[in-house]
């Protein structure tokens, strides 16, 4: 067995040999194919299929609250619903909590400058959850993680305790000021080891505060591990039950509430596995293409090996000896083009990580592992055996007496061979025309987006963050509505106008200003107000817009035109009239046909709010680039915002996002940026320095990387399926080549000679386009949900698509239709 399979081999490899130019087109087109399915396979494999960094990740659940008439949203938890939960249930050996803030990184002794870090607070009971341990040190306890006073430590993530510290052995007696506190280092993770994110810098105990604990709002990611033996659905009925008792227990936080579990994998990666797995079936489909391609390249090959197989069989090979020897031929070019593929796939996806947006646990470490190699190679001999398996039974199918007396003719063309290649080709063509109409859709979807009218100007515009910690914005003084309320120290505003008038002074600034979220960022506070005049709605039912705090020139500096009124000016601080400016959104939605200028708005966030005017109107500009629509957007002088706030925003008052119009390349103020801030308070760093140019393309990242990845598969099937048809078309009429000749020398026309060839070619055409436009029908209404402004059934992209493919095909047939024409009858006569 071992001496014949080595003889197939190696005659294999001499036959492949002897044709270069065949096997490379094979090789080639297959390792196209199997490239794209190993590279969209590691990023699946790294992140669908990963193994969590956890101790028995797989009893691992997030425990989210959702709402009863609609439990397919899934929201965090209130504090007093964990606390709840990890007494009551007994579906889990531990539940924990965690919920991410950003922080302030002091300036150190030796010289590091201050800078901005994520953290992640955790309760203690969350490193149990984990089960992972620190590679130095130890993680804080339940005592340091006491409610209302925790303790100063932190550990570190090594990402950090690389970069910062560049791995200080005796890191463990060092400390560092987080938000102006000195907080001792007791640990350092292991490499790679993150939650829900990859950003995270340090982890610091939860300490609930008695507001968080007493609060309305969801604020926590909730895990717990299951007890050993307990089902995701058993444990849902228990926290169902629960929920409802604590909905009737506490009727004000949990009215229409309940709880959705969730395996902790899939709530990593639920917003990113539809995309991946569409993506996978695509790359699935190329290589679908590419197999039956390349088999209808080993029928026409088997032609001309007829006469080789007849020899075979006539000196005692059986059928099965011939299908064996053309499949170790196959398999072997399937083995050579996984081995292509893999380089193929390496170097892809290193551009393709390298492409990702930050922050997506696994996509962004994805390699080409054991796993993925082991799969690779599965595909490969798989792939051998699919497509050569229909040409080896079909070349071994041989007529010994009919084959060696035509010694050479068309003995090999059966008409069943001919109808098997053009059923490969129909399917090519379908499955192309479904791909390049997924990828064409989502190719006009970014274009949508990328031209959708900013209503700003965002070239030539740096923007950085300065923040404050809680403890240095506000302090508790009461309740309202359900949440804790707190007073503003007034120094926080009285800072921000501070680090904006030193802004001002840098050389090269032309204009600049201050707005409480990065302008076109997407990120936005909601405000509930009513209208002086009109009916006062339900609290907390009422009328919404979208809240801004300004400094004065915002609007100059990000060039959105003021319609009517006037701009803010340094006059409207606290001990001015209270004045607010509305976009034109709301001035049409609120006050119809009416002029808002001097009419009074009263917002209905804390108490005792006093009305404001209307001073101005300005032109509508999206708060993020995926917005479709402008909505309503009210601007308020920072200076003149409420001097309380409820608790559970209190991030929309610690920080001020600081635009800097220039008339040059903006990042290069970036040194002088920090320096200027600096000099205002070295603690508090100057964080996120980036262009606005560069925010909206974070936001458009995605998407750009998913519709150029459909274009480029789409295209290489499109590209397989004209060759496909090529060689179809080329390889009728070299077999019709004596049957023309005759025709011709009858008088037979080069008109009737083409209708010849290429009314075959129009029905596979026809066949193939309506079994595309059928397959894509049902494949755009996947991408329906990734589509901006574009419908998945757009008329006009599927008749743009369906007429380029029809004719890329025709031009296919082209080349061999002219040959058909141009035969000379007295050389086709003697073809042969």
């Amino acid at each position: 067995m071992m001496t014949t399979l080595r003889q197939d081999i190696v005659f294999g490899a001499r036959m492949l040999l002897a044709r270069p130019g065949f096997t490379i087109v094979v090789v080639l087109s297959l390792a196209l194919g199997i490239g794209a399915n190993t590279t969209i396979f590691s990023l699946i494999n790294s992140s669908l299929f990963a193994n969590l960094p956890y101790q028995e990740p797989d009893r691992l659940v997030a425990i989210w609250t959702s709402r009863v008439d609609r439990p397919a949203v899934r929201n965090s938890s209130t504090g007093a619903n964990y606390l709840a939960w990890k007494e009551q249930a007994r579906s889990f050996d531990v539940i924990g909590a965690t919920f991410g803030v950003t922080m302030n990184l002091g300036s150190s002794e030796d010289g590091a400058p201050a800078e901005r870090i994520e953290a992640g607070r955790f309760t203690a009971s969350m490193w149990d959850v984990l089960g992972v341990r620190p590679i130095r040190g130890r993680l804080f306890t339940a005592e340091e993680d006491r409610n209302g006073s925790p303790a100063p430590v932190a550990v570190l993530s090594y990402k950090i305790w690389q970069r910062r510290f560049v791995g200080d052995p005796e890191i463990l007696a060092r400390t560092l000021r987080l938000d102006g506190v000195e907080t001792d280092i007791i640990g350092v993770m292991p490499e790679g080891f993150d939650f829900a994110s990859t950003d995270t810098d340090i982890w610091i105990p939860a300490g609930f505060s008695p507001q968080q604990l007493s609060s309305a709002a969801s604020f926590l990611m909730v895990t717990g591990r299951l007890r050993e033996g307990v089902t995701i659905a058993q444990a849902q009925g228990e926290m169902t039950a629960l929920s409802q008792g604590l909905a009737a227990q506490f009727p004000d936080r949990n009215k229409n509430v309940t709880v959705a579990l969730q395996g902790l994998r899939t709530a990593f990666y639920d917003d990113v596995q539809r995309p991946l797995l569409v993506l996978q079936g695509t790359v699935g489909f190329v290589l679908l293409i590419a197999c039956a391609n390349i088999a209808g390249l080993l029928l026409a090959r088997s032609a001309s090996r007829k006469t080789e197989m007849a020899v075979r069989s006539a000196m005692g090979a059986g059928r099965w000896r011939v299908i064996r020897q053309l499949l170790t031929e196959n398999v072997m070019l399937a083995i050579v083009g996984g081995i292509v593929g893999i380089a193929i796939a390496w170097a892809g996806l290193r551009a393709l990580v390298a492409a990702l947006p930050p922050g997506i646990m696994g996509l962004t470490e994805a390699r080409i592992n054991m796993r993925v190699l082991v799969g690779t190679g599965l595909l490969s001999i798989v792939t051998g055996v699919l497509f050569g398996l229909a040409p080896a039974i079909q070349t071994s199918n041989v007529d010994l007496a009919t084959t060696l007396k035509e010694s050479g003719r068309d003995g090999m063309a059966a008409g069943g061979t001919q109808r098997f290649r053009s059923a490969l080709v129909t399917v090519q063509i379908g499955l192309a025309l479904m791909l390049l109409i997924g990828a064409a859709l989502m190719g006009n979807s970014l274009l949508k987006l990328l031209n959708n009218p900013l209503g700003a100007d965002p070239k030539n515009l740096l923007t950085f963050e300065f923040r404050f910690s809680q403890d240095e914005l506000m302090r508790p003084v009461d309740k309202y509505r359900g949440v804790g309320l707190w007073e503003i120290f007034p120094v926080t505003g009285l800072t921000f106008d501070r680090v904006w008038e030193r802004i001002q002074t840098i050389p090269g600034v032309r204009s600049a200003a201050a707005i409480s979220r990065a302008p076109l960022s997407g990120n936005a506070m909601g405000m509930q107000f009513f209208i002086a005049g009109q009916t006062r709605p339900e609290p907390g039912r009422g009328q919404g817009a979208a809240y801004f705090a300004i400094t004065p020139r915002y609007f100059e500096t990000m060039r959105i035109p003021i319609l009517r009124g006037r701009d803010f000016n340094r006059s409207d601080t606290t001990s001015a009239p209270l004045v607010m400016i509305v976009n034109k959104t709301m001035a049409e939605r609120f006050w119809g046909g009416q002029d808002p200028i001097g009419q009074s708005v009263t917002l209905d966030f804390v108490p005792n709010e006093q009305p404001r005017v209307v001073v101005g109107v300005v032109a509508d500009s999206l708060i993020g680039r995926f917005e479709r629509q402008p909505r309503p957007v009210m601007y308020i002088p920072h200076l003149q915002q409420q001097d309380r706030w409820q608790g559970p925003a209190w991030e929309y008052r610690a920080m001020m996002a600081f635009v800097i119009r220039s008339d040059s390349d903006p990042s290069s103020l970036t040194s002088a940026v920090r320096s200027a801030v600096a000099e205002i308070d070295r603690g508090k760093p100057a964080g996120n320095i980036r262009t606005v140019e560069q925010y909206l393309g974070q936001q458009a990242r995605g998407l750009e990387l998913y519709a150029t990845l459909l274009g480029i598969f789409g295209l290489a099937a499109g590209l397989l399926a004209a060759l496909g048809i090529y060689g179809v078309m080329a390889y009728t009429v070299a077999q019709r080549t004596r049957e023309i000749g005759i025709r011709v020398a009858l008088g037979a026309g080069g008109t009737r000679v083409m209708q010849l060839v290429i009314v075959r070619a129009v029905i596979m055409i026809a066949i193939g386009l309506v079994l595309g436009l059928g397959g894509a029908i049902g494949l755009t209404r996947v991408l329906a949900s990734e589509l901006f402004e574009v419908s998945p059934t757009d008329p006009t992209t599927f008749a743009v698509v369906t007429i380029g493919v029809t004719v890329v095909a025709i031009i296919a047939c082209l080349i061999p239709t002219r040959r058909a024409m141009s035969v000379n009858p007295v050389i086709a006569l003697r073809y042969e």
